[in-house]
């Protein structure tokens, strides 16, 4: 998947900077804006590593399409779909592959966990 492609730390970076802060200032329309992005991306680049994020993505985005069109907000699912986002971002930084963009995915990773402690407060 990984490659030191400048579309890919591009993207990294965008997801980061929209992402990073609190999950009630990042609007449902920049997350989707984000999932169809890495979507497309992971169409163009993606392998076995990235289908399980692929798949994730896809779950997690009608969870966001439902609280921005009905402001439903599934908070614990979305917590466990950040959860598994994770763990299979943690999965394809930890590869030989994606060695070169260890400090982008460390942050992606950073901004992940930030917004699933934040999603995980809501419940309570």
């Amino acid at each position: 998947m990984i490659a030191k492609d400048q579309n890919q730390i591009s993207l990294i970076d965008e997801t980061v900077n929209t992402l990073d802060g609190s999950i009630n200032t990042t609007t449902a329309a920049d997350g989707l804006s984000l999932i169809d992005k890495w979507l497309n991306r992971l169409e163009e680049v993606g392998d076995d590593a990235t289908d399980d994020i692929a798949e994730t993505l896809e779950r997690l985005r009608p969870e966001i399409d439902t609280a921005q069109r009905y402001n439903r907000i599934d908070n614990q699912h979305i917590a466990d779909l950040l959860q598994e986002l994770i763990e299979q971002t943690r999965n394809v930084a930890d590869s030989v592959e994606a060695s070169a963009e260890q400090i982008e995915l460390s942050q992606l990773i950073a901004v992940l966990e930030n917004l699933h402690r934040q999603a995980v407060s809501q419940l309570k």
